[in-house]
């Protein structure tokens, strides 16, 4: 726990370090058509682009993790009554057992 906040910690401050010292090359964002920003440092850009591109990736990769979790869920219940119907047989078992040694 406290290496990962460390980690964290380092990585944060090395995206702050790149950002201060790479100020000065400034370039105009043409969001949209007719819709321009004017004079962001370059360094910011390259972060806003990169947390947008990952929010993505997660989003879009986001419906498979649900999709495997409902299936590992599914196996699970079914492996549970699997082995609570091998329980009862087995029980029956030690029951017809006991029936017939004690005739």
């Amino acid at each position: 726990m406290i290496f990962r906040l460390i980690l964290w910690i380092i990585i944060i401050l090395c995206v702050v370090f790149f950002v201060v010292f790479n100020v000065e090359p400034r370039v105009q964002v043409h969001l949209f058509p007719g819709m321009t920003i004017q004079n962001i440092p370059l360094a910011i850009v390259i972060i806003v682009s990169f947390v947008f591109g990952l929010l993505c990736g997660v989003i879009l990769s986001l419906s498979q993790v649900i999709k495997y979790k409902m299936q590992l869920r599914k196996l699970n219940k079914k492996l549970k009554e699997e082995k609570e119907q091998e329980a009862k047989v087995e029980l029956q078992k030690t029951q017809n057992q006991e029936e017939s040694s004690s005739k």
